[in-house]
């Protein structure tokens, strides 16, 4: 119960520290909407393929983005505040609860403004563009958020940050374009194997995070 505590008020920490210093939030919307209207300038005659493709583009920096700052502010002489006021774990899982959040605001925002742009539906399964996108939100923020604790604590390079994630992230990126092929209609048959596999990515990258975040926490 100590541990729910902690995480709740970590968690809540997060929401009011961010809406003190909106800059941050909206600097990585601007990024979606910046991205989305400059696609749209670029390619003009959409299709489900090109709509799937640059839908899991811009997700995947928008992910990237929002997720690399998780740890900027407990940087320096902070950290050792946050490693006498929590445990590791409560402090792992109230930054990706907050950095899923995010990525879920940053999901939802790039489909309806590539959509609108498209000026046609080409999801034909929302119910299972839904599923995939919030498993999907899921595990990017497992793996972003512990990638992000090992730069911060490494110098927070985010060059760094970037070479880590991609080959971690690459299996779930996958999984992710081929259920939303299904959802647009590209492709039929395996849809629910891509989700089984998308839950077992998230669960298995949750559960390396909470091993190893406190020996990265306390180097």
């Amino acid at each position: 119960m100590d541990t729910l505590r902690q995480i709740g008020h970590l968690f809540w920490w997060e929401l009011k520290t961010e809406w003190r210093n909106r800059y941050a939030l909206g600097s990585v919307l601007l990024y979606v909407v910046a991205t989305t209207v400059v696609i749209y300038f670029a390619v003009r005659q959409f299709s489900p393929m090109t709509f799937n493709a640059l839908f899991w583009v811009v997700l995947f920096f928008g992910a990237t983005v929002a997720s690399g700052r998780s740890f900027l502010r407990e940087g320096g002489r902070r950290h050792y505040y946050f490693y006498t006021l929590a445990s590791p774990e409560a402090l792992l899982v109230s930054k990706l609860l907050y950095n899923t959040l995010i990525i879920w605001l940053i999901s939802g925002l790039s489909w309806a403004l590539l959509s609108f742009f498209a000026a046609e539906n080409y999801v034909f399964e929302p119910a299972y563009f839904t599923l995939a996108l919030l498993l999907g939100g899921i595990g990017l923020s497992a793996i972003l958020t512990f990638v992000a604790a090992v730069a911060a604590r490494a110098g927070g390079n985010g060059t760094l940050m970037a070479v880590l994630s991609f080959p971690l992230i690459i299996p779930l990126l996958f999984l992710l374009v081929n259920a939303g092929g299904y959802a647009v209609g590209l492709t039929s048959g395996q849809e629910s194997s891509y989700l089984l596999l998308a839950v077992a990515i998230d669960l298995l990258a949750m559960a390396v995070g909470l091993v190893l975040f406190p020996f990265v926490w306390r180097d």
